[in-house]
């Protein structure tokens, strides 16, 4: 091995070039922030892996400025429709009828993770910066002022020097191993299945199938490709998931369905786990996305919580940089990010697992109430619209404080038109003030010195 002599600088250094880290990246360029974003493999991936976006993600990246490139690439949910026991008639929940209130976005995002990823890399690039591919983050050492880490390009090694590191390489995170933390996971004993499938059946192109059967939980989403679809299944630990017989043997069983597959895409197998990093924070390295938390895949949270991670941080990052700020003030602000992500997190997983248990129940006893509680639930219009706002992502609380809301103002705008988007806002409306940070939540006070704030009136 090669090692170098140059060493060079920059505010953040980001490694892992998914969703987060490239979030990351657009947020710390459009914060005025250095950036230096690295990534192991060579080229990006092209496997769709997630596939919603939520609407309080959509709000982020509006912030960024490439909410309009991945809804074009994207598709809305119409409907989801459940059947909570095989036998019974599917109950339809129109997702674009729902009272979503305060939003810009009352809609459930089908697109694959890779168009997510291109359009953020295309914003990152027309804000100035780019990815580093095939390098990889070998060790890291923390200093006073800075990280020194060691990073491997073509057999050469060198040492990049950043005031903070974000780690945001998934779930096998070598920042987190490079800092000694850990992330235990709690084994579900559920494996699943899944695949993008071509198909050429009658199902509605826009509406979503759950069906729950004694073999296990069935479900069908669309995508924004005509004829593709995915599927994702509770199936046996010796199914083949890259067998295109096995899946129409599945979905005939359970939905009683002829999707005319034709082949198979992208497609995975593995055993659900959950869990949180012990620290979210070390010194002056961050953990985010899948390096911090993994859950089960229900819902769709995984790439829209590590989105939000980023863009809670790297504001704080931004101030944290600015005179100003005294060392004790600076620690405190940067602690806030654990303090507020990390129950978030900690929610997430809980509620994906059990999810994931409800949906999976083994007992005929449990499964019967299951199927009785569902179809109660699931026909009454105020259970719908929180399910709606809730899988939205639109109502996450940390310590007490969420998102500010996001009503129409009088000319078509909306209240989130009217704040700083670097800055925090000092916000005068409907007769009270409020200080909302500019990831659009409500400040605590004393968080960070009101007059750090830009000040705006609305009528």
């Amino acid at each position: 091995m090669v090692r170098g002599m140059n060493a060079l600088t920059s505010d953040l250094l980001i490694i892992g070039a998914g969703p987060t880290g490239l979030a990351a990246g657009c947020d710390a360029l459009r914060h005025g922030l250095s950036v230096r974003l690295v990534e192991r493999r060579a080229t990006r991936a092209l496997e769709s892996k997630a596939l919603v976006v939520h609407a309080r993600t959509m709000e982020v990246f509006e912030v960024m400025g490439c909410a309009a490139a991945v809804e074009a690439q994207g598709q809305r949910f119409r409907a989801l429709n459940v059947r909570p026991t095989q036998a019974a008639a599917p109950v339809r929940i129109d997702l674009l009828a729902r009272n979503w209130g305060d939003t810009r976005y009352p809609f459930w995002l089908s697109v694959p993770q890779f168009e997510v990823e291109r359009a953020l890399e295309a914003r990152f690039v027309a804000l100035g910066g780019r990815v580093e591919w095939s390098t990889s983050l070998e060790g890291l050492t923390q200093t006073p002022e800075g990280v020194e880490a060691t990073l491997e390009v073509g057999g050469v090694e060198h040492v990049h020097r950043a005031r903070w590191v974000l780690g945001c390489d998934g779930g096998r995170s070598a920042t987190r191993s490079a800092v000694g933390l850990e992330l235990p996971r709690e084994g579900l004993g559920v494996t699943f299945a899944l695949t993008d499938v071509w198909t050429n059946g009658a199902l509605v192109a826009d509406e979503g199938q759950v069906v729950l059967t004694p073999e296990g939980v069935l479900l069908i989403v669309p995508m924004p490709t005509p004829g593709l679809r995915r599927l994702i299944a509770q199936v046996p630990a010796d199914f083949d998931a890259a067998d295109l017989g096995a899946w129409s043997r599945l979905v005939e069983s359970r939905a009683g369905l002829d999707l005319g597959m034709q082949r198979l895409g992208w497609n995975s197998r593995f055993d659900l786990t959950g869990g949180v990093a012990t620290r979210f924070r070390h010194g002056r390295v961050f953990l985010l996305g899948d390096a911090a938390h993994v859950h089960s895949p229900v819902g769709g949270q995984g790439l829209n919580t590590g989105v939000q991670d980023a863009h809670n941080l790297v504001w704080k990052l931004a101030l944290a940089s600015r005179d100003g700020l005294d060392d004790a003030a600076r620690e405190a602000l940067l602690d806030t990010y654990e303090a507020e992500r990390r129950p978030i997190a900690e929610e997430m997983v809980r509620m994906t697992t059990l999810a994931t248990r409800v949906l999976t129940l083994k007992n005929p006893v449990a499964r019967f109430a299951r199927g009785v509680a569902a179809r109660a639930l699931l026909r009454a219009p105020l259970f719908q619209n929180q399910l709606s706002r809730r899988v939205g992502m639109l109502d996450l609380q940390s310590d007490g404080h969420g998102r500010l809301e996001n009503p129409e103002l009088p000319g078509g705008r909306r209240l989130h038109d009217v704040l700083d988007p670097l800055r925090p806002t000092l916000l005068s409306w409907k007769g009270r003030e409020v200080l909302v940070r500019p990831d659009r939540v409500v400040a605590r006070p004393g968080l960070f010195p009101a007059s750090f704030a830009s000040k705006v009136t609305v009528a």
